[in-house]
């Protein structure tokens, strides 16, 4: 909270320096005077004039302000935070992973997410632990190959921009695949391919809804392709 307050006010005092700037030239009172003037006129008339007016007066706000270095260095500045916040929201939701081992044990791990390159997730040894992989570009690998698939709905989420993404499962799993992609191809058992061009598909092993030993993944990419594959 104090660092939202403290930011308040730097912005402020940026800001109030960039109207006394503005201000003090008479070129720019005078296009301020016109822009307030169009504003307040247009809100006794029609709608459609009361529209036009309104987009004439922030025109006018917008080139008073434009090439003012304190306002742009206010709005980088809000940019910046906004940025940096967000940022790290995100990397709290995505970096902290509970990992069950054992039904009476509980052990939570931090999970380093990697912006780029190829990542390769395995699940050996243990029961099957819901996966959700959030990044920019890369290759994700899910080997499932040594997990223990257990009852329920076991679930591979992985959101991403651009990159290939290769489901290894094995011959007694069944799977369900969401995908959706601006631009991609699924490739599913080595037995069909679906091209997709701002396309979402969904499609599933024949036993999937009568099997206890399943898996549901579910892929949003803007550009990769996607495959699952037996093993």
């Amino acid at each position: 909270m104090i660092k939202v307050q403290f930011f308040l006010l730097v912005e402020t005092l940026i800001f109030s320096l960039a109207l006394f700037d503005a201000l003090a030239s008479q070129s720019t009172r005078i296009l301020l005077a016109f822009a307030i003037l169009l504003f307040l006129l247009g809100r006794f008339l029609q709608k459609e004039l009361f529209n036009a007016l309104t987009i004439s007066s922030a025109v006018l706000l917008f080139l008073v302000f434009a090439l003012n270095l304190y306002f742009v260095l206010g709005s980088l500045l809000a940019i910046a935070y906004i940025v940096v916040n967000a940022f790290a929201r995100f990397q709290k939701r995505t970096q902290y992973v509970p990992v069950n081992v054992d039904q009476d044990l509980s052990v939570d791990a931090v999970v380093k997410t990697k912006w780029f390159g190829v990542q390769e997730v395995t699940r050996e040894a243990y029961g099957f632990e819901d996966i959700n992989i959030i990044r920019l570009v890369g290759t994700d690998i899910i080997d499932l190959e040594e997990t223990i698939v257990t009852g329920g709905d076991n679930m591979v989420l992985i959101r991403k921009l651009y990159g290939k993404t290769k489901i290894i499962i094995p011959v007694d799993v069944e799977i369900a695949l969401s995908a959706t992609s601006l631009y991609g191809k699924v490739t599913f058992l080595e037995k069909k391919e679906w091209q997709l061009r701002n396309d979402s598909i969904l499609v599933k092993t024949s036993l999937y809804s009568q099997s206890h030993r399943r898996v549901k993944v579910l892929v949003n990419t803007l550009y990769g392709d996607v495959e699952v594959v037996r093993v």
